[in-house]
């Protein structure tokens, strides 16, 4: 059986779809029958080609198209044809609506539906015009979280048969031994325990304003503790800068920017508590990593959060500013609490693999090759 990916949603730096897309791919590679060859197709260099190099059963297919969504919607399917693919996997939310081999498309969440106001209005057209279209051409379609499932049946009227729910993983390197690299880390960034760490991209969706109202609180009576806000800036994201300026607290807040890779699993394993107040996640893997790394993590009581981090963290409302500084404070306040929530949270994560995302990612595409 040939499996095709379209590996085009990888970049150089990743965010959520990028290592969902790189994490999964990786792992699928090792998973492979005897019978099975995988076509890896892209429009660009991703730098994943690297990991498929000396695989025999692995071929990297690469047009240099430059406009990714016409690639996908006039190339791919001609590509598809000529390698002679049984299967094409999608992982981006849209499909190549021409290709004429069945298809499993994966859709990470519904913000766009649910939450237009914080996404771009290019984004928004893109994705409600799209996405409908590709859920009824795809084969199968897969879903982060029970949570997106419910969304995908209800916002856009799939079959609930049709939706196979497959939750993300935590990696390997997401861990809470200390390494050596840890304190290069945090001088990279100039970075200084105690702190409190969100990591994701600065974007509305994230509700970041409302962390930094929180912080604000926290600050006045923990002088010591520090806000570290990791991830690239996103549409938006001025607002956030404007938030600090204007509550004085640019020396008390550290914002890194993207995170290089071999850096990330140390700033989760320093920060004294994760922190994510996002309104709307289609599965929220931050949280994920940091509960690997052996750090309490407090979420909002929204979406898929407590779908993924269980009874191993803290709930909050996600516009409650008192609410959510309570939450942080109670953690430097009662160092028991911080212990109990580490052991859970390490307890939690370990139920969730990236092999196991993998495997039962591949038996949706041989189911879908065979009907």
């Amino acid at each position: 059986m040939r499996i095709g990916v379209d590996i085009s949603a990888i970049q150089t730096t990743k965010s959520g779809v990028d290592w969902y897309t790189h994490r999964v791919i990786e792992e699928m590679m090792d998973l492979l029958e005897p019978d099975e060859q995988l076509y890896l197709f892209s429009n660009r260099e991703t730098g994943f080609e690297k990991h498929a190099a000396s695989r025999q059963n692995v071929t990297v297919v690469r047009n240099g198209f430059k406009y990714q969504e016409p690639w996908r919607q006039f190339i791919l399917p001609l590509l598809l044809k000529q390698h002679q693919i049984d299967v094409c996997f999608f992982t981006n939310f849209v499909l190549s609506v021409a290709a004429s081999c069945p298809m499993v498309l994966t859709i990470h969440d519904l913000s766009v539906w649910l939450y237009p106001r914080t996404h771009s209005l290019r984004n928004v057209v893109w994705a409600r015009t799209l996405v409908p279209i590709s859920t009824r051409r795809s084969r199968s379609i897969i879903a982060d979280s029970n949570n997106t499932k419910l969304d995908i049946v209800r916002l856009i009227k799939s079959k609930s048969s049709k939706v196979s729910v497959i939750h993300l993983g935590a990696p390997d390197e997401c861990n809470p031994e200390p390494q050596p690299e840890d304190e290069e880390a945090m001088h990279h960034y100039g970075i200084i325990k105690p702190y409190i760490l969100f990591v994701g991209t600065l974007e509305p969706r994230k509700n970041l304003n409302t962390l930094i109202k929180s912080f604000d609180k926290v600050a006045k009576s923990r002088p010591d503790v520090n806000l570290v806000l990791a991830g690239r800036r996103g549409w938006m994201a001025q607002a956030i800068f404007d938030e600090l300026e204007r509550r004085d607290l640019l020396g008390r807040v550290r914002i890194t920017g993207y995170v290089r890779e071999e850096y990330l699993p140390a700033l989760y394993r320093q920060a004294s508590v994760f922190v994510y107040p996002s309104l709307y996640e289609g599965f929220g893997l931050p949280p994920l990593e940091a509960m690997a790394s052996g750090t309490p993590v407090i979420v909002s009581r929204s979406s898929s959060l407590p779908e993924v981090v269980g009874d191993a963290g803290l709930y909050v409302n996600p516009l409650d500013t008192d609410e959510l500084a309570a939450a942080m404070d109670s953690i430097f306040a009662d160092p028991q609490l911080a212990v109990e929530l580490r052991k859970k949270g390490l307890d939690r994560a370990a139920q969730f693999s990236w092999k196991k995302v993998a495997g039962e990612t591949l038996e949706v595409l041989r189911d879908a090759a065979r009907v």
